[in-house]
């Protein structure tokens, strides 16, 4: 039995995953939203963890997916995230922008307005980070969870971005509706 999450490991999806996912499971990473539910529409994982609601609002995908009705909500979980700030090994010069998924550069637009920061959007958290480890040009960083600087070759340079306020994403474990 196959469960889709928006992966890899270590992302917030995934430790929502280990809390949602019917034992016994295997977990599937996706790249993207898209792929985790196209996964479950289409049979390919008989379950789905995605994020529903977070700081920066509703996702409108998986809402989507379960006012269509062919996505039925199974349980839901709230996971408090924390965004750490990761850099390249190399790369000393003062920041210029910040990569990420659209949801957490949105529920750290304080941050990124105060130090007038760019912004590259990605499919995912982890996806910005493996993107900033392979950047070339210096003054980017990623943000995304705690623990996954040496699983991409970076650095942390700040801790909890959000700080002081308390940020909280909602996920909901999916399975597709019968006919």
């Amino acid at each position: 039995m196959l469960t889709a999450y928006l992966g890899p490991e270590g992302s917030f999806t995934h430790q929502a995953a280990l809390a949602l996912a019917p034992q016994p499971t295997h977990l599937d990473p996706k790249p993207d939203l898209v792929s985790v539910l196209d996964a479950l529409r289409s049979g390919a994982a008989r379950y789905a963890v995605a994020a529903i609601d977070s700081a920066a609002g509703p996702i409108a995908e998986t809402v989507a997916a379960i006012e269509a009705g062919w996505a039925e909500r199974l349980g839901e979980h709230a996971i408090a995230v924390s965004f750490d700030l990761y850099r390249r090994l190399d790369d000393d010069t003062p920041l210029i922008g910040l990569a990420g998924h659209e949801k957490a550069l949105a529920q750290l637009s304080a941050y990124i307005d105060n130090k007038r920061l760019l912004t590259r959007v990605f499919a995912s958290n982890t996806a910005g980070l493996a993107g900033i480890a392979a950047e070339s040009e210096p003054g980017w960083g990623a943000v995304g969870p705690a623990g996954l600087g040496s699983a991409y070759g970076l650095r942390v340079a700040e801790r909890a971005l959000e700080a002081p306020t308390q940020l909280v994403t909602r996920f909901v474990l999916l399975q597709r509706k019968s006919a």
